[in-house]
């Protein structure tokens, strides 16, 4: 590949239930640089009706105008996939050779999956070989077919095809390992999504864990909205200025929206990722300190992570990729304010091929 191409930026695209986002990663002589761009792909007004694809695709293009690219001036796309049907699971196999992994795969991938194989696209990655045991460590993940083509269906329409599809768990860990620099360090990460969450778990010598919570920021404009009898519209816009640098606007967690997230937190949220963890201790071992990470639209919510961490009764802490090294300012080329809602999309454009 000559260096004209490797100085054309690689694209992260992570297409969730209320937004897309796209973060690109150009190469530079002075370390990687950002470039970015965020549009809805359906309206605020609390319709659950999924986004067509039509609607997709023009969110997609319209990523791609605000960060003033183009699909043909990319080197590459990797695009990030979730929902109910994808699983990513770390199992154990007999020692195989890795010709052997693929076939054998899906005859065991049935005692996994919850779903017919038949119906599904598998991958693979082998962790690990462990000959005094006589078995391999493979890290599965499995998509339905349906859903894959579904996915896949907004960028034909622009005529793209992705490099890479990566399921939006690793990609999650795959950006904080990489923010954290180290192979040591566990990696407890909640990203909150608009209708539901990923909670993954990475730590060496340990099995990988991944759970997708039915809990997301919609769940907190609900609160807003039924504890102060007023729009959806209403709610959600309160809820985005919120967590937004918006000048002169002020949280104040004693209010009445405030009270109603936090309660609903308390009730939707915690005790979910209490079970989580206790059945994590069922497979693995926590890491000790436990600290948790949180990114994604609705962690931006001033105060969110102290009133995580006091429900918890462990440290939890903002994840925003673009806050380099600690550094009190975000680079000049970074989403002003809004990191922590890139971190899928950063962990997807660190998969170049």
């Amino acid at each position: 590949m000559n260096s004209g191409m490797r100085a054309r930026p690689w694209v992260g695209l992570d297409v969730g239930s209320f937004s897309a986002k796209l973060l690109a990663l150009q190469p530079s002589p002075g370390g990687a640089r950002y470039r970015h761009g965020e549009a809805l792909v359906r309206a605020a007004d609390g319709s659950e009706a999924p986004p067509t694809a039509e609607g997709v695709a023009r969110a997609i293009s319209d990523c791609f105008e605000q960060a003033e690219l183009s699909p043909r001036s990319v080197r590459g796309v990797t695009l990030g996939i979730s929902g109910p049907d994808l699983i990513v699971k770390q199992i154990s196999l007999p020692m195989l050779t890795d010709d052997e992994v693929g076939p054998a795969l899906r005859f065991e991938a049935r005692k996994h999956l919850p779903f017919d194989p038949q119906s599904m696209v598998i991958d693979y990655q082998i962790l690990g070989r462990y000959l005094s045991e006589k078995r391999i460590d493979v890290l599965l993940a499995a998509i339905s077919q349906d859903r894959l083509d579904r996915a896949l269906a907004p960028l034909k329409l622009l005529g793209l095809e992705p490099d890479i599809v990566d399921a939006a768990p690793l990609a999650l860990t795959n950006g904080l390992r990489q923010e954290l620099g180290t192979e040591r360090e566990a990696c407890l990460q909640l990203d909150l999504g608009h209708v539901a969450s990923h909670l993954t778990l990475w730590q060496k010598g340990e099995p990988y864990f991944s759970r997708r919570l039915d809990f997301g920021g919609r769940h907190l404009t609900e609160a807003i909205r039924a504890g102060n009898r007023i729009s959806f519209e209403e709610a959600e816009e309160w809820k985005l200025a919120a967590g937004s640098d918006q000048p002169g606007f002020r949280v104040d967690w004693h209010s009445p929206e405030m009270q109603a997230m936090l309660d609903s937190l308390r009730r939707d949220l915690v005790d979910d990722l209490r079970r989580s963890l206790a059945f994590y201790r069922t497979m693995g071992h926590l890491p000790d300190p436990l600290k948790l990470w949180i990114s994604g639209g609705s962690s931006r919510l001033p105060g969110l992570s102290a009133r995580l961490s006091e429900l918890l009764g462990f440290p939890v802490q903002l994840f925003n990729p673009f806050d380099r090294n600690g550094a009190s300012e975000e680079p000049d080329d970074a989403p002003t304010g809004a990191g922590p809602q890139f971190a899928q999309a950063l962990g997807l454009a660190l998969r170049s091929a």
